[in-house]
């Protein structure tokens, strides 16, 4: 019995051991890697434990988030699409520490307090940068230091008087669980929004605090030694109107700030100014594995003194866009030139070593299989197989399946390209006199001369008695039926002359090209690079579009830039249909009308975030922009306001390759000073007709914020309108304009704009009404090109345009490219294999589109040969075997 006891004992332990070194692996051949580590880890932390965990437990390792954006690299690097939503978050971040810093540093004057931004503006601020911005942004926050922020929303406290601390977030809530959701379905449009610095476990800035890698990395801002290198100064000109048709000033009124850190300040050291975090879990919070970026907020402090020289600037807060670690991509490839260290997941994906090798794929987030293994160059797919071996079926590959169903066969005798022979081996000339120079040019080393010129002989006889007896059966025939032979001959003389020569018999890789579309994609591409600003003003009006085929893939590839836009008209949406200036709660003040300076910093903060944005704008329609009244306004007519006819504050950036300066420099000015006015436009126009009078299609949108209940921050409670609710418009909602030529002395480039229509409450609150448009223009260049074929009712310029050879190549687009032809590489279909003895297992696209030109001008090339042959078999015995196996079925027959 002890034994049996003693045996059991044994075998449960070696089934722990078993399980406990092949955990998270669905077969034993797969042993356990740093996958296993962060997903055990993922799982283990959970809402209801996170509290009693170490710091270090509520933290992944570094690098588990790998190929981090940085500000200095952006425009020298390919930012991938596995990386758009952390690039977005980034500019994001950096967006709001520009719009923050701007718009306290501009209004800081005692009678500017009331104009700067109240409570609900900064909450719907945050509000509107989440709902905006779904599968990109999951929360959006800024963070104040300790006494750094100065509310003008309380009517008792006095003037110049700091809160202890101040940090409203907003996250995406779940609502399957609401009232309101009857399907039990979350719809992503519910938004919590609280004051991080109220409540419950509250100092965000303590060292203990577990959750807040932010605070670290920028406050507190202390030391005054390294103001001067830590603190950029940015400068803005703005030109302002206050009349229809009339600028204030025909010179730009320049206005300086310090904003977030510009790279390489530092002596020996990078100040980026934004930062992303490792991975760490949001307890207590959104009760999630987040990642943060985030940037300073830079304002003057203290900020109203009498003492103007004991005031220096001082990051006091820190803007902060968050995102889900789970949706990120994880880079399980070896590490190389496009995966640089550091990363956690590499050399984790499961490619057979030698013949394959790995590349990264999109959209599997933090999940095993987001690669495919690729043929290494020398190597093909094996014939019973298409493509990529996808790293999905590998994870769930047996160890025999992994070990003979994912390798690549070798390619022989492969050929030596062009550049990479030793010399070039010439034909000689033969003579016309000499037959035996005839024979001898013709004569394969080794070879006897009189073999070879006898095997011609015979060759030549029996092909002159073939032709004979063609010819003697075409007489017959011809005597028999003389119309089916002249109808025949006919067809075949015109064939024949259609054709061109006898070798255009042959089938060329032309026929899947559609020419006419090439020579209109040549034709788009002469007009973009020959115009420019120096003969734009010569153009005609049309010359300086494109068609509007041209931006296929803009939706995608832009959806970054077009969620700026969209992200300025959900707040001014929200901000329009809910404040109210006559409204007061208490000692809670209500917000005050928007006021230019706000609007000018938000379309500010658009373009100073993003590289690719050249130029942002608000414009409102004809009298739907009341602002406040002027600061210390005597006036009675504007004790109410002022009800502007036109305001259309646009922003944007010059370069500074065009300034000589090294850095760009950004204007803004008010186009209600200009005497032909943007209502009359057609993209305006257009926009405005579309939503004038039907707004079905409009979302809801529920926010529910929770403020402090006193000065100190005791606890929270619900704001007086709980929640607010209200309406605007969706990406899909907004309209991306045609590729346009900017000949107007400001952006001066070839861009696409997007369109994102603003919604408000009438003047007597009864309903919502259209009051304006949000505009972005973004960089052509930046926008890739797909010349691949497609179908044909896809609005494509450049499809079916690649010079692929599509008998044995198929047409895969590249990223990164942008604006150029020969974006894309052809890859061999299956059962053909790359013939060249080179670093490559496809034909680059820019290959392929200088050799066709090259054959178009009539010089030498190669284009005839950048095809795939048919992939040969692996061995003699394999050839073998398959030649019994065909002379065995052909006898079965």
């Amino acid at each position: 019995m002890k034994s049996n006891q003693l045996f059991l004992c044994v075998a449960v332990g070696l089934a722990f051991l078993f399980f406990a070194v092949c955990e998270d692996t669905p077969f034993e051949w797969m042993r356990p890697d740093r996958f296993d580590e962060i997903n055990d880890k993922f799982y283990s932390i959970t809402g209801e434990n996170c509290r009693s965990k170490r710091q270090d437990d509520l933290q992944f390792r570094p690098g588990t988030v790998a190929q981090k954006p940085r500000y200095n690299m952006l425009l020298s690097t390919i930012i991938y699409s596995n990386r758009s939503n952390l690039l977005h978050a980034h500019n994001m971040a950096l967006n709001r520490a520009f719009f923050y810093s701007f718009i306290y540093q501009q209004l800081n004057n005692s009678w500017d307090f009331d104009t700067q931004p109240g409570l609900m503006y900064i909450y719907m601020g945050h509000a509107a940068d989440v709902t905006a911005n779904p599968g990109f942004i999951n929360g959006s926050s800024i963070f104040f230091d300790n006494n750094c922020s100065y509310p003008n929303w309380y009517r008792k406290m006095n003037f110049n008087t700091t809160l202890p601390l101040f940090g409203p977030r907003a996250w995406r809530a779940d609502d399957y669980n609401e009232p309101t959701s009857w399907l039990r379905e979350p719809s992503n449009n519910t938004i919590d929004i609280h004051d991080y610095g109220s409540g419950r476990i509250r100092n965000y800035t303590h060292p203990q605090y577990k959750g807040n890698p932010w605070y670290r990395d920028w406050l507190p801002d202390l030391v005054e030694k390294d103001d001067s290198v830590r603190k950029f100064t940015y400068s803005v000109g703005i030109k302002y109107s206050n009349t229809t048709g009339v600028f204030i000033k025909d010179e730009f009124t320049d206005y300086s700030f310090f904003g977030p850190p510009q790279p390489g300040q530092l002596s020996g050291k990078e100040a980026l100014p934004v930062l992303i975090s490792d991975p760490y879990f949001d307890c207590d919070r959104s009760d999630r594995w987040i990642v943060t970026a985030s940037a300073p907020v830079v304002e003057y402090m203290p900020r109203y003194s009498p003492w103007i020289h004991l005031r220096r600037a001082r990051f006091v807060g820190v803007t902060t866009m968050d995102l889900e670690f789970e949706r990120l991509d994880m880079n399980q490839c070896p590490l190389a030139e496009g995966n640089p260290a550091p990363n956690y997941f590499a050399n984790t994906a499961r490619c057979r070593p030698v013949t394959t090798m790995c590349e990264p794929l999109m959209g599997f987030g933090f999940r095993r299989g987001g690669y495919q293994c690729v043929c290494e160059p020398g190597y093909y797919y094996p014939w019973w197989h298409d493509g990529p071996f996808q790293g999905v079926e590998i994870e769930q590959a047996t160890y025999d399946e992994w070990l003979y169903g994912f390798d690549c066969l070798n390619v022989e005798q492969r050929m030596l390209t062009p550049d990479m022979a030793p010399e070039f081996i010439t034909r000689k000339r033969r003579s016309v006199y000499s037959t035996k120079d005839r024979f001898m040019a013709a004569v394969p080393k080794g070879q006897s001369v009189r073999l070879t010129a006898q095997r011609k002989r015979s060759v030549i006889e029996a092909l002159k008695e073939h032709r004979a007896e063609a010819q003697a059966l075409e007489s017959a025939a011809a005597e028999l039926h003389p119309k089916v032979v002249k109808k025949r001959s006919t067809r075949l003389v015109a064939k024949k002359s259609a054709l061109g020569s006898a070798s255009s018999l042959h089938r060329e890789k032309r026929s899947a090209t559609d020419e006419e579309a090439a020579s209109r994609m040549k034709r788009i591409m002469e007009r973009k690079y020959q115009t420019n600003k120096g003969n734009c003003g010569t153009k005609k009006a049309y010359e300086l579009f494109l068609p509007g085929d041209v931006n296929f893939g803009v939706e995608r590839q832009f959806e970054a830039q077009g969620r700026t836009a969209l992200r300025l008209a959900h707040f001014l949406s929200n901000f329009l249909q809910n404040v109210d200036e006559y409204e007061e709660f208490g000692d809670l003040k209500g917000d005050r009308r928007l006021n230019e300076t706000q609007i000018f910093a938000e379309v500010i903060a658009n373009v100073m975030g993003d590289f690719r944005i050249l130029g942002s704008g608000v414009f409102f329609d004809r009298y739907k922009f009341r602002m406040s009244p002027p600061v210390n306004n005597t006036d009675p007519r504007f004790v109410n306001g002022i009800t502007r006819e036109f305001f259309g504050p646009y922003a944007w950036r010059h370069s500074s390759s065009d300034q000589g300066t090294g850095l760009d420099s950004f204007n803004a000015l008010d186009f209600s000073g200009f005497q032909d006015f943007y209502t009359d436009k057609a993209w305006f126009q257009n926009l405005k007709s579309r939503w004038a009078t039907n707004f079905y299609d409009l979302k809801k949108f529920t926010a529910k914020p929770m403020i402090r209940s006193n000065y100190n921050g005791t606890s929270s409670i619900r704001f007086e309108y709980y929640p607010l609710t209200y309406r605007a418009a969706t990406y899909e909602d907004g309209e991306w304009l045609r590729p346009e030529f900017k000949c107007d002395g400001r952006v001066e480039d070839w861009v696409v704009t997007y369109l994102a229509p603003i919604f408000g409450k009438n003047d007597l609150k009864t309903r919502i009404e259209f009051k304006g448009v949000v505009t972005v223009d973004v960089s052509l260049d930046y926008l890739d090109i797909n010349q691949c074929p497609s179908n044909f009712y896809v609005a494509n310029a450049f499809k079916n345009t690649a010079r692929c050879d599509y008998q044995s190549q198929y047409c895969v687009a590249l990223e990164g490219k942008r604006f150029n032809t020969g974006g894309y590489k052809c890859e061999c279909r299956q059962g053909f294999e790359y013939p060249f003895n080179d670093l490559a297992w496809f034909f680059d696209g820019q290959t392929m589109e200088q050799e066709y030109g090259k054959l178009q001008a009539g010089e030498p090339n190669r284009y005839h040969t950048l095809k795939c042959r048919i992939g040969a078999a692996s061995s003699l015995t394999s050839s073998l075997l398959l030649v019994v196996a065909l002379a065995t079925l052909q006898l079965l027959w």
